[in-house]
């Protein structure tokens, strides 16, 4: 090995997990770095508000921390993470009050004022389409095509059978392009 090269040590997620159980909070510190970018945006592309989904996502690391000796490692950590995550945001979402109808003006907390790029514009009419779905169609959604998980790792997160999965995920492209659609047509 010449003098500039050396190899980092890449522990897979159940390693970590059994360090963490053995008091090793570095591990666990380690998971949150992992973990932390996915759950931020999960929890963002579910409750479209920046500082809710920084909330989730502390709630979550928190919870997995706490309950780390209910995690069983036959199934994917990060299956089990995200589904504490969505839990967390389901009840964000629940101790909201309804927020009445949503118009034109509706605006995302984060968005620079100044965005008019069409690009903008159409992720703005997507994430405003998004929020008129049912958490349950969103869920799936946003689990497939944000963090970009297989029909069954999104089963395992949620714990429902491959075809609930995908009815449910046709079910809510179905309403996200009748909203997109009436959305055009104003």
């Amino acid at each position: 090995m010449s003098a500039g090269q050396y190899f980092v040590k890449v522990e897979d997620d159940t390693t970590l997990v059994l360090r963490c159980r053995e008091g090793d909070r570095d591990a666990f510190e380690r998971l949150v770095i992992r973990y932390q970018r996915p759950v931020f945006n999960v929890a963002l592309r579910m409750l479209r508000n920046r500082q809710d989904a920084l909330d989730v996502a502390q709630t979550a690391f928190l919870k997995a921390f706490e309950h780390l000796g209910d995690y069983d490692p036959a199934f994917r950590f990060y299956s089990w993470l995200y589904r504490i995550a969505i839990n967390e945001s389901l009840n964000t979402l629940a101790l909201r009050k309804p927020l009445g109808e949503l118009d034109a003006h509706t605006a995302d907390e984060g968005a620079d004022p100044g965005r008019v790029a069409e690009g903008a514009q159409t992720l703005d009419a997507i994430e405003d389409a998004l929020m008129r779905i049912s958490p349950e169609l969103r869920t799936v959604l946003i689990l497939r095509h944000i963090a970009q998980l297989s029909y069954e790792e999104i089963a395992e997160t949620l714990g429902l059978p491959g075809k609930t999965v995908k009815s449910r995920l046709h079910s809510a492209r179905e309403r996200l392009r009748e909203h997109l659609r009436r959305a055009q047509a104003i």
